[in-house]
């Protein structure tokens, strides 16, 4: 989803609750299980007051903390809307996998740079 204008922020874990859980079928193909939870966060508002808001999430895929600790999140400029960030590595293993794929091939440019060298000197 296309956020403009959203800022990133560090909000406090405060709550989750399941909201629902249901199997879906696809007609001729294999069904699969929808999970929709809610997840509370406290983030700091515009004012300066923290501010809670809670991020709807369908099927989530997210390593998120303890109740209590930290996750990074984007909120809207008026602090009404929040998601999480899933461009951070600490929460979303999608980014850590894409993360360790830009590393594996900057280390491979690298030790082919090196190659190159050695394989040019005399």
């Amino acid at each position: 989803m296309l956020r403009i204008g959203w800022e990133k922020a560090q909000g406090k874990f405060v709550a989750q609750n399941r909201v629902s859980k249901s199997t879906q079928s696809r007609g001729d193909g294999p069904s699969y299980i929808l999970l929709v939870w809610d997840y509370m966060v406290e983030v700091p508002g515009a004012d300066g007051q923290p501010t809670r808001l809670v991020i709807r999430v369908k099927n989530p895929n997210l390593d998120l903390p303890e109740l209590g600790g930290t996750v990074p999140v984007l909120v809207n400029r008026r602090r009404t809307k929040a998601a999480f960030d899933l461009d951070d590595p600490s929460i979303s293993p999608d980014a850590r996998r894409k993360l360790g794929e830009q590393r594996q091939k900057a280390n491979a440019a690298a030790k082919q740079a090196k190659f190159d060298a050695k394989r040019t000197e005399r």
